[in-house]
């Protein structure tokens, strides 16, 4: 399975750490772009430690700088693909 697809597969538990979901990835600059993708596409969501939803332009900080506080989860239509 693609560090992708299992990433959109562990968010249908719950919400995880975004330093979690790094580990499923080879290196830094493939978890990256593939989450900045899934962000972009609308399948997860990037959670600031009050559970507020990261802008845009905070994404880049929030991924590489506040990994252990910042946390991904999954949307409905992120469900639907991987349904």
């Amino acid at each position: 399975m693609s560090p992708e697809l299992e990433t959109l597969d562990q968010l249908m538990a719950d919400d995880l750490p975004v330093s979690v979901i790094r580990s499923l990835y080879p290196n830094e600059d493939r978890f990256l772009r593939a989450i900045e993708a899934m962000l972009d596409a609308g399948e997860i969501r990037l959670l600031d430690a009050n559970n507020a939803e990261v802008p845009k332009w905070r994404r880049r900080e929030v991924l590489t700088q506040q990994a252990d506080t910042a946390r991904l989860s999954l949307t409905e239509l992120g469900a639907r693909r991987i349904a």
